[in-house]
Formats: C-alpha cells, structure tokens, sequence
C-alpha cells in the first residue's frame, strides 16, 4: 500500500463526509456552538487586557507632602521616587498650581470654591507608574513603600478602577481557561462519535484492506482527516458567525466593548490558532475511535 500520500487521504476524508453527510453536519454545528462560546470570551479578554493595558498606561499616583518640607528633603523624597520599581517618572506639583488646575477642572461650578479661604492643597509629586504595574497588587506594594517615606503625608490613585479591572480579568481568564478546556474535551469527544460512526458504516472495507496487507497509517489517515477537517470547518463557522454577530452590533455597543486601541475584532493570529486549535482536536478525536476500532 505505497505511493499514497496526502491527497490520498483528502479524497478519501471528502468522500467520507459526504457518505456521513448529516452525521458530519450535526457534527460541525455542536462544534460551531461550542467554539462561538470560545471565541465570546477570547473577545472579552482581549479586550479586558487592552483596556488594563491603557490604563496602566496612563495610571497616575499623587503623592502629598507634608507642609514645612526644605528643598532638600523634597529632593531626598524624588530621589527615592524614582529609585523605586515601577516608577518611570515623578513630578512635582505645587500647591498653588494644583489649585489652578483644581479651579480649571471645576469650571462652571465656582460657587464650590467660595468661602475655601487659604490654599487647603499640600505640595505634591505625581508620579506616572509602567504599565506592568497596573496590577492591584503591585499597587499596592508600590504605594506601601512610597508612603513609608520621610515627609510624605498621604498617597492616592485609583485603586478601586484598578482593582475591579483586575479581578475582572483574572475571572474572564481562569473562566475562559476552564470552559475553553471542557469545550475542547466536548469537541473531541464529538468527532471521535462521528468518526466511530463512519467506521463502523466501512467496517467490510476496513477488514478487507487488512487482509491485504494495508498499514495502520494507511487505514487510519482518511478517518484522521475528516475528524479534523470537520473541527476545522466547525470552528471556521463559528469564527464567522462571532464576526457577524459582532459587526452587526449597534456602534454604541461595539465602542464600549472594543479596547482603547480600536481593537474590533480578534486578530489574526487569534483566529488562526483557534482553526488550528480546532483541526488538532478533531485529529485527537480521529485518532481515539480509530485506535479503539482498530484493536
């Protein structure tokens, strides 16, 4: 049984699909639903992670001085600042200008500001922190140590954004990860029932081909292929329907849920890995219902 090779296997695979038509159809709409719940989340936490990213980003730490400081005890304090991990600048805001800013942001509501008398505002550095430390708790350590620091009276950000942002991504990513895992063990499971199907409908042919001498390879190859072209078409609908489902959402809705950076789909290679993730478990399928069938 030589000079069969790949093709070989396709033929045979195509054949198959059509023999098994409704079964395999069957087949590849219940992957499809199950890889259109896989692709929900792979959104969701794409964007959840572009959205840390940004904010990481930009994520800003006040830190207020005390009153009567020198100008080397304020030196002291930046030095140590920017000797700190996470910290990629720091700089310093005096009171009388946090003032104006203050006034500035609450521009058409003066009347808040009458009667405030003497500048309440201490002096303060604002400290701009890498975007690796927009984790909770990674803030939390970092404002721990800055607020330990001679002449400092107070540290603040925003911690619960950073927080619910957080936890949100650890949910959507340890939830995604364990339904990604049971889906995939539902896929396998689906094609190896397919295939088992098709087995037992060439089961003559099958035991004829091993009278005659065919390999393992040569009789498993075909069943291999149409497992994971099943997966594989399954996963690509599904692809296509989270795409549709996704731009045929109100613009309001699409900009709240894409990221900061515009992200409106899943990227390429996302899409890639998911087709290709899908053909490697229908070949796992495949390969489980030929190997039972063939001992």
């Amino acid at each position: 049984m030589r000079g069969y090779g790949p093709i070989y296997y396709v033929i045979e695979a195509y054949h198959g699909l059509r023999s098994n038509s409704l079964v395999n159809l069957l087949a590849m709409g219940t992957i499809s639903m199950a890889m259109l719940i896989v692709g929900f989340f792979l959104v969701v936490f794409l964007n959840l992670q572009a959205a840390v990213g940004a904010m990481g980003e930009r994520l800003e730490v006040s830190v207020y001085l005390r009153s009567g400081l020198t100008q080397q005890e304020q030196d002291y304090i930046l030095t140590r600042l920017k000797a700190e991990p996470g910290v990629k600048k720091a700089v310093f805001l005096e009171k009388d200008a946090a003032l104006a800013l203050l006034k500035k942001e609450l521009k058409g509501q003066e009347p808040l500001m009458e009667g405030l008398g003497e500048n309440p505002l201490p002096d303060s550095y604002e400290v701009t922190v890498d975007a690796k430390y927009a984790d909770a708790a990674k803030m939390e350590v970092l404002t721990k140590n800055i607020g330990k620091l001679y002449g400092v009276e107070d540290v603040s950000y925003g911690r619960q954004g950073v927080e619910v942002l957080d936890r949100l991504l650890k949910l959507v990513t340890w939830g995604g990860m364990t339904l990604a895992v049971l889906l995939g063990v539902t896929v396998v499971f689906i094609i190896s029932n397919s295939v088992r199907l098709a087995l037992y409908s060439r089961g003559q042919e099958i035991e004829l081909m091993q009278w005659i001498g065919a390999t393992r390879w040569f009789i498993m190859g075909p069943f291999l292929v149409e497992g994971m072209l099943v997966a594989v078409i399954g996963t690509s609908l599904a692809v296509g329907i989270l795409a549709g489902l996704f731009h045929a959402l109100p613009r309001e809705i699409v900009l709240f849920l894409s990221g900061p950076g515009g992200l409106d789909f899943l990227p390429t290679t996302v899409i890639a890995y998911m087709i290709g993730g899908g053909g490697a478990l229908g070949f796992a399928g495949g390969l489980v219902s030929v190997n039972k069938f063939l001992e």
